[in-house]
């Protein structure tokens, strides 16, 4: 008899722990956990909600790589930018030099004529240092990361070298009229 008191006793308790609050998730109240969540259909709809915010997940991070890739594209273009404006005004540099020389052979003859050699030196000579400032900005804006971390300031950039492009064909009409003048 002790033996079928003991497994009744047994029974019971087992009985009345199963009995307290029951977790859904299976992974918690043990076997009468496990039983409860999936008899009840609470682990298929957690595993259906995790389902779903695993998709949502991945949707974010399809979308952050697109918008990742394009704004290494848009950057890649921006650098490009940059270093062509970098070329031109080394190019217009160099045209300037040219002019600065090229004024200096000449031989003057006139008193006007020598004034006039001497202003368009200085007006080249203040074109040059707009230019090396100008160079010296787009170096700045290139070790801060290029014209794609300051847009703005690349199209300023862009417009004065415009402006000094400009300027450098005024100052070269003004020679070639002051070197006709001489010959």
């Amino acid at each position: 008899m002790n033996a079928k008191a003991f497994w009744t006793g047994m029974f019971f308790l087992v009985l009345t722990a199963g009995c307290g609050p029951v977790s859904d998730d299976p992974r918690q109240g043990g076997l009468a956990g496990y039983w409860h969540g999936t008899s009840s259909g609470k682990y298929e709809e957690r595993q259906q909600q995790r389902r779903q915010q695993l998709d949502q997940e991945q949707q974010t991070n399809q979308q952050l790589y697109q918008q990742s890739l394009a704004l290494k594209s848009e950057r890649e273009i921006q650098d490009q930018k940059l270093a062509q404006e970098q070329k031109q005004v080394v190019s217009l540099e160099k045209k300037l030099s040219t002019l600065k020389a090229n004024v200096s052979k000449l031989r003057l003859q006139s008193e006007k004529q020598k004034k006039e050699a001497a202003s368009l030196l200085e007006q080249i000579q203040q074109t040059h240092q707009r230019i090396e400032q100008q160079r010296t900005s787009i170096a700045e804006l290139d070790r801060k990361g290029g014209s794609g971390t300051d847009p703005d300031q690349a199209q300023v950039l862009e417009l004065e070298r415009d402006r000094l492009a400009d300027e450098y064909r005024k100052l070269n009409k003004y020679y070639q009229a002051l070197s006709n003048a001489i010959h």
